[in-house]
């Protein structure tokens, strides 16, 4: 049996877990849409070039979210801006239910579009509130909530309308709603803010007082009142001045790009434009819409598979090993769904078209066993706690910019080159991010976040200081 603080680290995974459910059933929106759309049963006319806005502007909207949420996120703390990320996402979804245009179609996913930043900074509290060798379990059950809500999403498009799936997404944001007023703030960030005895209160509800526990509560206090001290001694500049400084810091710079470049990687290998145009992709193998239909949620329920396997793989491998090695392969695949499509067209052999499917499955299912889980893990561990609010601002806007980039290029992509012109030139881009990842990136699994902040960073607490903190705690 558990002990009982691990419960309560539980009830903050719940809520991440519904929170992730509603994104997912965001993600699959389009494709449920566009095929009502092209069968002509709703009441809204939509042209092809207004369903990829549709999509993009979910992303577009997300660079104005991070503006306002990083700041909140790193001044007023994790609950509250978690609370309003589930707002953003709950208005949105009551906008989508009773839309009746093109018009309030986008202002619902506009809406929405100003929580993407959930992909952060969500990742970054189940991280401060969780574990550290629980951490990576956490974080792909996480992941397959999204697929979770993928699935649905797709499974009731067969059968319902799209604004049943609206309504299921206001319901789940509200549950995870009412789970959080039960949560407390998390203790890295009472500690940053020097309320050390609130951060201690909350560290021992979530992890209990346990030796080890102890230890590591001693050590993030250690961190975070030598950082103050050294702000109090430092002269004060201006906001301007001061974020500058930072931004050209050797330990801002490294955690930037690591996430940046896993972000390109992750958006290049399909986890978003997949799931957003899995049925398209499937209409234009199969020429059969209730086919791809039933495609879609096969493609959902491989997905849940792989993220459920990876939740062993995550727990059994280094974080660098698992990487690299099924992220190679995942390129692999990539490479083969472009040589599959290429011999389907010289050949004009019908039965490619299958070959092509199962490669595109495998393709996603390799890929949600390794590189996409453990991206997400990653962005969520690297940045100094100091950072966390100006580098998942400047990560989000880089992440927005990718996913609507990538949403809104996909359709582009696969009209002028075709499926495999399409897996080639993201095949090639997520070569590159794994080579230079392969540089840069530090291992950082059964590690505390402290731990992997001291390496980021290049110093080590003293020992002496942390026993003196210890035994005050």
């Amino acid at each position: 049996m558990w002990e009982v603080h691990v419960y309560r680290q539980m009830l903050v995974l719940f809520a991440s877990c519904l929170y992730s459910f509603a994104g997912g059933m965001i993600h699959a929106f389009p494709s449920v849409l566009n095929p009502e759309v092209s069968r002509n049963s709703t009441e809204i006319k939509i042209s092809s070039e207004e369903l990829s806005w549709i999509a993009a502007c979910y992303g577009i909207s997300g660079i104005i979210g991070f503006v306002f949420l990083s700041p909140m996120f790193q001044i007023y703390g994790r609950q509250p801006t978690f609370i309003t990320l589930n707002m953003c996402i709950l208005v949105g979804w009551v906008i989508l239910y009773f839309a009746n245009s093109v018009t309030t179609l986008v202002i619902g996913r506009l809406a929405q579009g100003l929580s993407v930043g959930g992909v952060y900074f969500v990742g970054i509290i189940l991280g401060e509130t969780s574990y550290k060798k629980k951490r990576g379990y956490f974080m792909t059950i996480k992941k397959v909530s999204v697929a979770a809500g993928s699935l649905i999403c797709h499974s009731l498009g067969i059968v319902y309308s799209w604004r049943l799936t609206a309504l299921l997404g206001a319901i789940t944001l509200t549950l995870s709603t009412i789970l959080l007023l039960f949560c407390p703030e998390s203790p890295s960030f009472l500690a940053m803010k020097g309320r050390f005895d609130e951060s201690k209160k909350s560290f021992y509800w979530l992890f209990g007082k346990s030796p080890e526990s102890q230890r590591e509560l001693a050590e993030m206090l250690t961190a975070q009142i030598k950082s103050i001290e050294s702000k109090r001694r430092e002269n004060k500049k201006s906001l301007v001045l001061e974020t500058m400084k930072t931004v050209l810091r050797k330990d801002f710079q490294r955690p930037f790009w690591i996430v940046a470049i896993a972000t390109l990687a992750m958006d290049a290998c399909g986890r978003f434009f997949l799931l957003a145009y899995i049925t398209q992709i499937m209409i234009e193998l199969t020429g059969n819409v209730s086919i791809s239909m039933y495609c879609s949620v096969v493609a959902d329920c491989v997905l849940i598979l792989a993220l459920f396997i990876s939740c062993v793989v995550v727990k059994s491998f280094d974080r660098r090993t698992i990487l690299f090695r099924l992220g190679s392969v995942s390129v692999g695949l990539m490479f083969l769904v472009s040589l599959a499509e290429l011999l389907r067209a010289n050949l004009d052999v019908t039965s490619m078209k299958w070959v092509t499917s199962a490669c595109i499955l495998l393709h996603s299912f390799i890929s949600n066993i390794g590189l996409i889980p453990l991206i997400f893990i990653l962005t969520a561990e690297i940045y100094p706690l100091e950072y966390k609010g100006l580098g998942t601002f400047a990560s989000g806007i880089m992440f927005s910019a990718f996913y609507a980039l990538t949403i809104k290029i996909s359709p582009i992509l696969m009209e002028t080159t075709g499926i495999g012109g399409t897996y080639a030139i993201f095949g090639l881009c997520v070569f590159v991010c794994l080579f230079i990842l392969y540089l840069i990136l530090p291992e950082t699994k059964d590690r505390t976040l402290q731990e992997i902040e001291n390496e980021i960073r290049g110093v080590q607490n003293e020992k002496t200081e942390v026993e003196l903190i210890l035994l005050n705690c």
